[in-house]
This record gives C-alpha cells, sequence and structure tokens, in this order.
C-alpha cells in the first residue's frame, strides 16, 4: 500500500509538474488527471491512516497540496475534492458517519457532502462497501444518493440500493422497496447487471419483482418481465424439470389472463428448445454411424 500510495504521489506531482507544457484543448489531458484523482481515492478507501507510516502521510499530503496549489494557477481544480477528503480523513466526515451508522441526518448536510464529493467519489464509496460486505452502509448511502435532487443522474444510485435490496431478500420490506420501482427501470437495472457478470442478482431481482406483478395483478411489461425470468431461470438451472415447476407456482398465484398467456408462451418455447437439444443428440450418434456404414460400403464396391 506504501509503495502504491507513493506511485499516486509521484504520478500526481508529474502531472502538476508537465502542465504547462500541455494544452487543455486536448480532452486527454484532463481525463488522464481525471482518471489519476479516481485511481488514488479508490486505493485510499481501502487504507488505513493508522496502517501507513506517519512520515508517509504527511509527505503525500504536502505534495497533493503543492500540486494541487500549482494546477490552480490554471484553472484546474480536479485535485480539490481530494485534497478535502484527505485533510478530513477519507472515512471521518461527520455527515458520512451518521449516514453509515444509520443515524438521521438534514437534507441540507446531504446535499452538502452530494456537493463537496460529487456522485463519481461517492459511487465508489459505495462500491467499496458493498466489496467489503457493509451491505447496511451501502444501502444507506445508495438510498440517499438516489432520492438526491443534487444529482442529475441517479440510475447508477439507484441500481446500487436494489443490488443491496436483493442481498437482504426475503426481508419484507426490502421486497416493499423493490415493488415500488418502476418495471421499465426495473428491466434495464437487470440488463445492466447481466451485462456486469452478476446473473445471480439479476435473477433474484427479476424473480421477486415478477412475483410481486402476479400477486397484484399488475401486467405493465408482464411479457418482458416473464421472458427475462425465463432466461435467467434456465441459466442459473438448465433443469426443464425445475422450469416447469417454477411456472406451475406462477400459475397457481396469477390473477390474469395475460400473465398466465406469459407463461403459457415461455414454456412452449422452452419446451421446444429442450426437445430440439434432446432430438439432436438422439439423432447425431445414429447419422454418425449411418456415414460411416455408408461409406465403408463405398470403399468395398471399389
Amino acid at each position: 500500500m506504501v509503495y502504491l500510495l507513493e506511485v499516486y504521489r509521484l504520478a500526481i506531482q508529474s502531472f502538476a509538474s508537465a502542465r504547462p507544457y500541455l494544452t487543455t484543448e486536448c480532452e486527454d489531458v484532463l481525463l488522464v488527471l481525471g482518471r489519476l484523482v479516481l485511481s488514488c481515492f479508490e486505493l485510499l478507501l481501502s487504507v488505513s491512516e493508522s496502517e501507513l507510516p506517519h512520515e508517509v502521510w504527511v509527505l503525500f499530503l504536502q505534495s497533493l497540496q503543492e500540486s494541487h496549489d500549482a494546477l490552480l494557477e490554471f484553472g484546474n481544480n480536479n485535485l480539490q475534492i481530494l485534497v478535502h477528503v484527505t485533510k478530513e480523513g477519507v472515512w471521518k466526515n461527520p455527515v458520512l458517519l451518521k449516514i453509515l451508522s444509520q443515524q438521521p441526518v438534514e437534507t441540507e448536510e446531504v446535499n452538502k457532502l452530494i456537493a463537496e464529493e460529487g456522485p463519481f467519489f461517492l459511487q465508489m464509496r459505495i462500491k467499496h462497501l458493498l466489496k467489503s460486505n457493509c451491505i447496511p452502509q451501502a444501502t444507506a448511502l445508495s438510498k440517499l444518493c438516489a432520492e438526491s435532487k443534487e444529482i442529475s443522474n441517479v440510475s447508477s444510485f439507484q441500481q446500487a440500493y436494489i443490488t443491496c435490496l436483493c442481498s437482504i431478500l426475503p426481508n419484507e420490506d426490502a421486497i416493499k422497496e423493490i415493488a415500488k420501482v418502476d418495471c421499465k427501470e426495473i428491466l434495464d437495472i437487470i440488463c445492466n447487471l447481466e451485462s456486469e457478470g452478476q446473473d445471480n442478482t439479476a435473477f433474484v431481482l427479476c424473480t421477486t419483482y415478477l412475483t410481486q406483478q402476479l400477486q397484484t395483478a399488475s401486467v405493465y411489461c408482464s411479457w418482458e418481465l416473464t421472458l427475462f425470468w425465463s432466461k435467467l431461470q434456465r441459466r442459473i438451472d438448465p433443469s426443464i424439470d425445475t422450469f416447469l415447476e417454477r411456472c406451475r407456482q406462477f400459475g397457481v398465484i396469477a390473477k390474469t389472463q395475460q400473465h398466465l398467456f406469459c407463461l403459457i408462451r415461455v414454456v412452449q418455447t422452452e419446451v421446444l428448445i429442450f426437445f430440439m437439444d434432446v432430438s439432436h443428440n438422439m439423432f447425431s450418434a445414429p447419422r454418425s454411424l449411418l456415414h460411416s456404414m455408408l461409406l465403408f460400403s463405398s470403399q468395398q464396391r471399389h
């Protein structure tokens, strides 16, 4: 960790030294600095100040402040957030501590924290908490960010919040919170989770939301939701018997003809695919055998 921190210190210092010779007309210039800041912050989230030698931490803070001052001369304040967070302590912001300990916080306090750190730092905090299995803390922070009017695009925070809720199912409060979300938004989150390789979470979310739809007779986006569920179910558990049993269970609680029709369609599709695969496997061996026999017969005639 000490080595990595020194690498980031030198990288930021070198950028600040080279800044007089760089042009802001090239987008890559500011992109490099932005990525350096985020990567450095990601490291600091995992490091406690007590784990670092005092002189190393003091040198880092001093060098960071000097680099920030140098960049300010060119109107660049990209290091401002990092300087502020490191001086205060990465996990020592009083408002943040109240949120993570699930204490009541004023809206103004939350808005100030969001304004100071920005969405990217907050996203990285939530990802770190999830990775560290600090689910209650990640849930509290992602929920506040998802509900904030200070963030223009809250989709990533909404996804993080829903992911947290999925990890504590079948908690009744979590089910109710998930049910409040618009179905199209749920479908987008399922697609994102799939693309990120989180099939299990996508499946849990899809199953939970579909179950709520069946129980409440809501048919909004019912076909898309049922289709997504069928593909995830078959991917998680390829057994056709399990699939049919789950469809039967859903059929029992379904309250609309549309839902039953959707279930019938996915059953027809998956059963057809299953028997096509079985037929292919059954006949592929005899066909190979027949081909060999014909080839042998032809060779014998010649």
